[in-house]
């Protein structure tokens, strides 16, 4: 192959707020590294052929999936082309141009899609020009690839970084913007009260996600 029941609404929006925007400078936690708090039961589907299943994770940094050998150690499988999608504990992820976003599905063509990037960071630097820079450092944090074999060094743990996530709309195999025609498409009959709303706000912040999909759920109920 190269290839979590909700106890109380408040839990998960809190959830959800944590982990929007973060900086970090104690290493990693494994929250933020995968996209699942631990590896679970799925499956992998594809174009034309059988799924393939077993207990997966998706590390956030390089947006591969991940899975134990026999022997517990972990491996990794880069997004193929003929993925349509994967589910992991009853959660849908969908890979858009090698990128997983996860889908709060909002009605049966419509979902919100949130988009998780970290970006892992040296120490800063002066530059040629005097100025501070920060540049990603991958290969710091990441270990080695050994060709499926994945390995993430243990002394690489404070390497800082910076998290944030994102909210997208999911319609038709596509990821959209947030704009008034994107929400419109998706929520017709809500297209008066999503012009008012934009024409007080302006525009839509994807990075509150949680703000987001309570205004999805209460254009999709219209």
């Amino acid at each position: 192959m190269r290839r979590t029941v909700c106890l109380m609404a408040s839990l998960f929006w809190g959830v959800l707020c944590l982990l929007q925007a973060q900086d970090g400078k104690g290493g990693i936690s494994k929250e933020v590294f995968y996209l699942m708090p631990d590896m679970a039961q799925g499956s992998v589907q594809f174009v034309g052929k059988a799924p393939a299943t077993g207990k997966f994770n998706i590390c956030a940094i390089d947006n591969t999936i991940r899975y134990n050998d026999k022997d517990g150690t972990e491996l990794m499988v880069e997004i193929e082309d003929d993925m349509t999608s994967v589910v992991i504990g009853g959660v849908t992820f969908v890979p858009v141009d090698k990128v997983f976003y996860r889908l709060y599905p909002i009605t049966g063509d419509a979902s919100v899609a949130v988009k998780r990037d970290v970006l892992l960071l040296t120490d800063s630097k002066t530059s040629g020009y005097g100025m501070e820079s920060q540049t990603t450092a991958v290969t710091n944090i990441m270990g080695m690839q050994d060709g499926a074999r994945y390995y993430l060094f243990e002394d690489n743990k404070d390497v800082p970084y910076r998290m944030t996530e994102s909210a997208f709309l999911y319609r038709g195999d596509t990821v959209l913007t947030l704009s008034k025609r994107s929400f419109q498409r998706c929520f017709p009959n809500a297209k008066d009260a999503i012009d008012a709303w934009f024409s007080q706000h302006k525009k839509m912040d994807p990075t509150k996600v949680e703000e987001v999909i309570a205004l999805c759920r209460e254009w999709a109920a219209m």
